[in-house]
């Protein structure tokens, strides 16, 4: 893909953070955006912020999307609903949120019609994640609703696209790339549960903790 631009999905956890260091050396221009949903974690909004200002990216949008609490029924937004002590499921979990990324990228579509911004990242990793969309089929059914979507291809004839890089890859695999990169991972947060220090116990917790131990790292968070 030819593009000179990219506009990047910042939640403030690893697997974004890895990849907003990618973009830093793949694209000349970087843009940063983070959402805030109602979720119980938005302490992660501050560490996103935090890695945003180290990447030095030209803006960093912010969002809130309301009314993914306001449907409930997720651990994530759901005040009645507890987040488990577990490792994730073979099926999409308590904490999916509905439509989730797919909210996120008709949004930050949006921003990139506007700024011409052709190539939208996002760090999903399918193969050890439960989240329907997080999927391959997910992101390439996306990808031709942007562009059907997007003024800018309309006028310039050009396209637009969902760049995920970590497709296929496993956590550990997203966290050797970003030690290469530098990723600065103490700016980082993954706890679902939204607590300071992470609690440990949560599903994102347990997968961050597996991909730092089989690498033989110490998570500099919770040192």
């Amino acid at each position: 893909m030819e593009s000179s631009k990219v506009l990047v999905l910042v939640s403030g956890g690893m697997d974004s953070a890895t990849l907003l260091w990618l973009a830093k050396e793949r694209y000349k221009q970087v843009f940063a955006i983070s959402f805030e949903y109602g979720q119980k974690h938005k302490v992660e909004l501050e560490f996103a912020k935090k890695l945003v200002k180290e990447a030095g990216v030209e803006k960093h949008f912010i969002v809130s999307i309301p009314h993914l609490k306001e449907i409930g029924g997720s651990a994530l937004t759901d005040e009645s609903i507890d987040i488990p002590s577990e490792d994730y499921p073979d099926r999409p979990p308590i904490t999916t949120v509905p439509m989730r990324n797919l909210n996120f990228l008709a949004i930050a579509s949006s921003f990139a019609d506007v700024y011409h911004i052709e190539t939208i990242g996002i760090g999903v990793h399918s193969v050890d994640s439960p989240y329907p969309d997080c999927r391959a089929e997910f992101v390439s059914s996306m990808e031709a609703v942007i562009n059907a979507s997007s003024v800018m291809v309309a006028e310039k004839k050009n396209r637009m696209y969902v760049w995920t890089p970590f497709l296929g890859m496993t956590k550990t695999d997203v966290l050797e790339i970003g030690l290469k990169l530098g990723v600065p991972y103490h700016l980082t947060y993954s706890c679902y549960k939204g607590t300071i220090p992470p609690c440990g116990e949560c599903a994102t917790c347990r997968q961050r903790q597996e991909a730092f131990e089989k690498l033989g790292q110490k998570d500099p968070l919770t040192q």
